[in-house]
């Protein structure tokens, strides 16, 4: 007969160690890394080629997690009985046959501080033409605090604080907003009007 003794440590033994092991499994999962508007990458390039093979086009396979690829996404979760939610999780991917993959790029967080040209829009038809109506590149509603960059200077969702405007996130690009230059949407036409152009400092997190 096997003494109590040895058979309690035992069990406490084999109950640490399942949980340890469930442990490192959550710890796995946590740490992969979610799609969503403004990640980037060979991650979302797989992504989109999926959507785009099983019918849910989402435009060029670019690795840019933007509007196109948001809706693409939306649609086959909605269609795939997945919670909707935008985001390309775990789920979502075994789902497109992706299985698990490495996180995903996100625009680098180390503060830096450039100096930009700054001219300012507004949501208007005028201000927009041809695209009116359209939210910013990354879906966002045009409001003050959106601002249109070159995301060669600038990577797409970088948190910003500037001079005279106050804080903002990169959520927009246009064909005139290239290299150190910055558009800064506000409420009205008057107010972008009332700006003008000038050259301000952009801190970038």
């Amino acid at each position: 007969m096997v003494s109590k003794k040895i058979i309690l440590p035992v069990v406490i033994l084999s109950f640490l160690f399942t949980g340890l092991i469930l442990f490192n499994a959550q710890q796995a999962v946590a740490a992969e890394g979610n799609l969503f508007i403004g990640s980037r990458g060979d991650t979302v390039v797989q992504v989109q080629q999926a959507l785009n093979s099983k019918g849910y086009w989402c435009g060029t396979a670019d690795g840019i997690f933007g509007p196109k690829t948001y809706s693409g996404v939306i649609r086959f979760q909605r269609e795939a009985g997945l919670g909707v939610d935008g985001i390309v999780g775990p789920q979502t991917k075994r789902a497109l046959g992706l299985g698990y993959s490495s996180p995903a790029y996100t625009p680098s967080r180390g503060t830096r501080t450039l100096m930009l040209v700054a001219t300012g829009y507004c949501s208007c038809a005028k201000c927009n033409y041809p695209y009116g109506g359209q939210p910013s590149y990354l879906g966002y509603a045009l409001k003050k605090g959106i601002v249109a960059v070159d995301p060669r200077v600038i990577p797409m969702g970088s948190r910003l604080y500037i001079e005279g405007y106050g804080s903002a996130i990169a959520a927009d690009q246009g064909n005139a907003i290239k290299g150190n230059r910055i558009d800064l949407c506000f409420s009205t036409h008057q107010q972008a009007l009332n700006w003008g152009i000038k050259t301000v400092r952009v801190t970038v997190y």
